[in-house]
């Protein structure tokens, strides 16, 4: 049985609550990050834990809930941001993929790796097994649904 909550504003809120202070604290795993936009309409640093895969300085991230995940509508506002992975944190340019070479390159980098927390976010997401093929399918499936976005780190940021 699918997750009935699970795409909802409420779920990525619940979210938060666990991953962003511990994250915070310590280094996300290794394919998520969070990702600090500028608030549109507060001017203020907001903070979501997503899914980020890296390939060199370019990080492709999904806004799983299309239009209405929050921080898509921010770097829509000011495409400046700040992303804290595994190995650092990083400034960087963040961009919708718009034409088809751009969403073959996100999808490419989205769906090359699965790290060991995927089966640890399919397991909640999804409520079902989290076998390496269950894993990837539902990458894809995000990734479809969603809003890809590529996200180009020009240096990091000193602790």
């Amino acid at each position: 049985m699918p997750n009935p909550f699970a795409g909802s504003r409420f779920y990525a809120r619940l979210g938060n609550v666990f991953t962003r202070p511990t994250w915070s604290l310590f280094a996300p795993p290794e394919g998520f990050a969070i990702l600090t936009t500028t608030g549109r309409k507060t001017g203020l640093p907001r903070r979501q834990s997503i899914r980020a895969i890296r390939r060199g300085d370019i990080v492709v991230a999904v806004a799983m809930m299309g239009e209405r995940a929050q921080w898509l509508r921010n770097v829509r506002a000011d495409q400046e941001v700040t992303l804290k992975v595994h190995d650092g944190t990083h400034r960087g340019v963040a961009h919708e993929a718009t034409d088809a070479s751009e969403t073959e390159l996100a999808n490419d980098i989205y769906m090359s790796s699965t790290v060991s927390h995927d089966y640890v976010d399919y397991a909640v997401y999804e409520w079902g097994f989290p076998t390496r093929d269950n894993v990837r399918k539902a990458h894809q499936e995000w990734f479809d649904a969603g809003v890809p976005v590529i996200i180009q780190l020009n240096r990091s940021v000193e602790a």
